[in-house]
């Protein structure tokens, strides 16, 4: 389908971004693009809940069909932000 496509195309765009041997403050501040599905919370609703919180660089976007955040942003910040939607429980997963 149409939105696989779009993730592999987003995955193979991060990948060259990331690609060659960068500091970990580098890594920090580069461009990352984040798929995030949600069971619990309407994507959609969340864009304007989050939008705020993003760097002037940054974008956030729903993808109804499958209920899911699209989120492009420096590593740290796109980081932050999982954390916060997908809640305390997530850390022991990590």
């Amino acid at each position: 389908t149409s939105f696989f496509r779009l993730a592999i195309l987003l995955f193979l765009l991060a990948l060259f971004a990331t690609a060659g041997g960068q500091s970990a403050a580098a890594q920090d501040n580069r461009m990352i693009v984040c798929l995030l599905p949600l069971e619990h919370a309407d994507a959609e609703q969340l864009v304007t809940v989050l939008t705020p919180l993003l760097s002037p660089q940054g974008t956030i976007t729903a993808y109804p069909p499958t209920n899911t955040l699209i989120i492009r942003d420096r590593a740290s910040l796109v980081q932050k932000l999982v954390k916060v939607i997908k809640g305390p429980s997530s850390d022991s997963n990590n």
